[in-house]
């Protein structure tokens, strides 16, 4: 089997975080099946961490200290060594955080919301937002689905 380079979305694990996490596992007397099933994570997450492939989530790495029996320094290691949960995301790796966008000028969403009382349909109005140069709400091109987005957030 091919080993994976780490991913560079994150710091590299701990090394050790994986030998203590499969120690630890196997001195319990389970199987990485058994472990994930107790601990309620995934079994590729479960040898990703133990392989040193990507670090474990903070919510994980909790659930594992409560689980396997770790002595107090084998517990604050693998804590350390966790990543906040909220940047990681399923077996992709981290998720994309919600970016601080700058807000639309009002000027842009009521031309939006003129044009489509006019009966323009989404792509139309894109169309000429791209053709007038203005900047779209992540700075980029203007779609139908984010003039439609821009309009429902401008009701709110």
């Amino acid at each position: 089997m091919a080993s994976h380079p780490p991913s560079p979305r994150w710091t590299p694990t701990l090394v050790g975080v994986g030998a203590l996490l499969r120690t630890a596992r196997l001195n319990a007397g389970l199987t990485r099946r058994q472990l994930s099933a107790l601990a309620g994570v995934g079994y590729g997450q479960l040898h990703g961490i133990e392989t040193e492939l990507r670090p474990p989530s903070t919510a994980t790495a909790e659930r594992l200290c409560a689980v396997l029996p770790l002595d107090d320094w084998g517990k604050a290691v693998l804590l350390a060594a966790s990543v906040p949960t909220a940047r990681l995301r399923g077996r992709r790796g981290v998720r994309h955080l919600n970016r601080q966008r700058a807000p639309l000028p009002p000027e842009v969403r009521k031309r939006i919301a003129a044009e489509r009382a006019g009966g323009r349909s989404w792509r139309a109005i894109a169309a000429t937002l791209n053709e007038a140069g203005v900047p779209g709400v992540g700075g980029g091109r203007w779609w139908s689905s984010s003039v439609a987005r821009a309009a429902v957030s401008a009701d709110q």
